[in-house]
């Protein structure tokens, strides 16, 4: 299982590089910058909700365990053992696909304005 940091900062970086485009052409998407970071984060998170669930537990978790988790920035591909046995290179990917992600999209903002 990739660590929740992994699974918030490919959620987040998968939202700011789908909002990049978007950013060139309205400035209502580059208004949201701060709360696509929070949103892309908590989207990547959303199946590991069985872990605070007090309802729903097993159903919870069942659908962690399916691939329909990749739904949620590829969360299921991220807990396969290859990511769970590079634990510190999948953090450190995920730190540095991120900062890709927010200069894309800070460049974009600025061509934008």
């Amino acid at each position: 299982m990739a660590p929740a940091i992994v699974h918030f900062l490919v959620g987040a970086s998968i939202v700011l590089l789908v909002l990049a485009p978007l950013a060139l052409v309205s400035g209502h998407v580059r208004e949201w910058r701060l709360r696509a970071v929070a949103i892309g984060g908590l989207w990547g998170l959303v199946p590991d909700l069985h872990n605070v669930s007090p309802v729903y537990r097993d159903e919870l978790r069942s659908f962690h365990e399916s691939p329909r988790a990749d739904l949620f920035a590829f969360h299921y591909t991220l807990d396969r053992p290859l990511v769970r046995d590079l634990f510190v290179e999948s953090i450190a990917a995920s730190i540095l696909l991120f900062l890709v992600a927010v200069t894309v999209f800070g460049v974009a903002c600025r061509l934008g304005s």
